[in-house]
């Protein structure tokens, strides 16, 4: 098994294989996998084992972007993860956890304070030490193409750096400064 962090040109080799994993696990979803000045990093678990039938199969994708968020009159670096997906075959083993921690590290690298994702299954990232979001987020809602704010069920943040930065206030308003991934 192998994780690794990409770039855009790097991803573009394993695109279809990508979009097909994403499918399978957001079959109701339409993930944009279009680079934009937000973008971090891209991850992918890749199943190399030779001892399978099937070699060099993406089993786990996932993307960080990064931006400046306020809360109140702070100001701070700000991680979304988005599209994490590993194929059903392949859950329960660990691969999560391994591709978070590139992505995690991908963030410290770029001085994130607080990473935020919105979770289907919440539990799986409690185990990588994100806790569920209580403050509402006013961010850019693509699908209606206007701004809007609520407490998104499902979302998550962990802070990191700066010896775990100021932490997420539970109840004041977090402004996104755009969508939401």
């Amino acid at each position: 098994m192998t994780i690794s962090v990409l770039t855009t040109r790097q991803l573009d080799q394993h695109l279809d294989d990508v979009s097909a994993l994403l499918r399978a696990v957001f079959p109701n979803a339409n993930i944009d996998l279009t680079p934009n000045d937000e973008l971090l990093t891209y991850g992918l678990v890749i199943d190399n084992d030779t001892a399978k039938t099937k070699t060099n199969q993406v089993v786990g994708f996932g993307v960080v972007y990064a931006r400046t968020m306020q809360q109140g009159t702070r100001t701070f670096n700000a991680g979304i993860v988005g599209g994490i997906a590993i194929h059903p075959d392949y859950r329960g083993k660990g691969f999560c956890s391994h591709l978070m921690a590139q992505l995690e590290f991908a963030q410290i690298q770029a001085n994130v304070e607080h990473s935020f994702l919105f979770a289907y299954e919440p539990r799986v990232y409690h185990a990588v030490g994100y806790q569920m979001l209580h403050a509402p987020i006013h961010f850019f809602d693509t699908p209606s193409n206007q701004w809007a704010s609520f407490v998104y069920r499902g979302g998550m943040v962990k802070s990191f750096g700066k010896e775990n930065g100021l932490p997420i206030e539970p109840h004041t308003l977090i402004e996104f400064n755009g969508q939401v991934y």
